[in-house]
């Protein structure tokens, strides 16, 4: 929850490998990504082919998810007249991935919530403010999305370091008094084994301490990430939540931080990276940003001759500023425009898919993420899909607790879902690939 557990997918690529040639349009399907790194990427990478226009359609059950897509498109297609590429890196990954992001960085989140707030209640402002999304979803959903971002500009206090605790405190059980070495045998013993060599030792103790993913030398955290929040139901001037409810053990370091174009970020020498997942993510995202602003080809300049990937730190206790955020409101901007629609609809609206002739035929790639397979049908799938589109279904590869036998056990569950569609399967390896892909005929 709150971040995808396998790597963001340029879609539009993906397609053309499969498939083969590209539509002028062409609509996709997003079943429980829980964020929005494919769409970023992808519409990062599209003056890479010819022109198309792309449709995205977009489905998550928890509302808390799409607000914090929401939020995050909205920080990602800020003009670079407003938000500066590092300043914009460096928002994106403190909101996106960890439990305490520094003072500057609560006020964005307050102000930018303030302007979501505008949005969700009024269609016509989301439209001139951010042309490329729209929100189909039910008025139940959208009071309880209106609430949370309500509960983002709050003043009410919230220590998110203790609810990080108490949950560690009951997951681990008698190992918590050695957590350390309970953290090191994840890392070793399972996540660099599967293909996440790229987190170091350092970032990911830090993560499973106390929930701070990416950190860099020259900032200190100490707000609360309010968007990390489940459950929130106003009680009065104030609000009622049950804190933190993610992920505890992979952390938000596979989306942008296993992969990278430039290879030398991946090197290593003598088992010790050269870079940490950290630094490969914000050089990744400098160039999804550079690339969805100028369409161009972009040039890595280092910030920093630095490298931290080896750095054993000094481990010290955190001090959380429980207090609710200034108000500091920012002018309103209107996002950057990209070619095609973004749509955000209700869950529940895909069991309807089927019986709606709009959508017979109407999709050239359907995503599947891992724990909504319960949704997947044969009959739905039949029904909207074109002939000879793509099928991606998330792999569990990532979910630490798992080991051979339980992958073995969901690539199963995958061939039996997709049991009876005609489809070519593409080579699947349970312990390697974080997704299996078919080509529905």
């Amino acid at each position: 929850m709150f971040w995808g557990l396998t790597p963001a997918l340029d879609l539009l690529c993906e397609y053309e490998k499969s498939v083969g040639n590209i539509p002028e349009e062409l609509n996709i399907l997003i079943i429980g990504s829980s964020d929005c790194r494919h769409i970023l990427k992808t519409e990062a990478r599209k003056y890479r082919h010819k022109n198309v226009k792309m449709n995205f359609y977009v489905m998550d059950s928890c509302v808390e998810l799409l607000a914090r897509q929401l939020l995050l498109m909205n920080i990602a297609l800020q003009s670079q007249e407003i938000l500066g590429l590092e300043q914009k890196t460096k928002i994106f990954m403190e909101l996106y991935g960890n439990s305490l992001v520094r003072p500057s960085v609560a006020n964005y989140l307050t102000s930018a919530a303030s302007e979501l707030i505008k949005m969700v209640t009024d269609y016509d402002y989301l439209s001139r403010m951010m042309s490329s999304v729209s929100l189909e979803i039910r008025y139940k959903e959208r009071d309880y999305l209106e609430n949370l971002l309500k509960f983002w500009c709050s003043k009410d206090e919230f220590n998110i370091c203790d609810s990080w605790d108490r949950r560690l405190r009951k997951s681990l059980g008698a190992r918590y008094d050695s957590k350390v070495g309970a953290f090191d045998w994840d890392l070793h013993m399972r996540y660099h084994n599967i293909g996440g060599k790229q987190v170091c030792n350092q970032e990911y103790r830090n993560y499973r301490m106390n929930g701070v993913a990416f950190s860099w030398l020259e900032s200190e955290v100490s707000k609360p990430n309010r968007s990390l929040v489940c459950a929130i139901h106003p009680n009065g001037d104030t609000f009622l939540h049950h804190g933190y409810l993610g992920d505890m053990q992979t952390g938000p370091f596979v989306a942008f931080g296993m992969e990278c174009e430039d290879e030398s970020f991946l090197k290593s020498h003598n088992g010790q990276n050269t870079y940490r997942a950290t630094d490969v993510t914000e050089r990744n995202l400098r160039q999804i940003f550079h690339e969805l602003q100028y369409k161009t080809e972009y040039v890595h300049e280092a910030t920093s001759n630095v490298t931290l990937g080896p750095v054993v730190m000094k481990q010290e206790k955190l001090i959380v500023d429980v207090k609710g955020p200034d108000f500091i409101p920012r002018v309103s901007r209107k996002c950057l425009d990209i070619q095609g629609k973004i749509k955000f609809l209700s869950i529940s609206e895909l069991d309807s898919m089927k019986y709606k002739a709009k959508y017979h035929n109407f999709f050239d790639v359907l995503y599947f993420g891992s724990v909504y397979l319960k949704h997947f049908e044969k009959e739905l799938v039949e029904k909207i899909l074109k002939k000879s589109s793509l099928l991606i279904i998330e792999h569990q590869l990532f979910v630490l607790s798992y080991r051979k036998k339980e992958l073995d056990e969901f690539k199963k569950t995958i061939e039996e879902k997709v049991e009876g569609l005609e489809v070519d399967r593409m080579a699947f390896d349970s312990e390697r690939d974080p997704y299996a892909k078919f080509i529905v005929k």
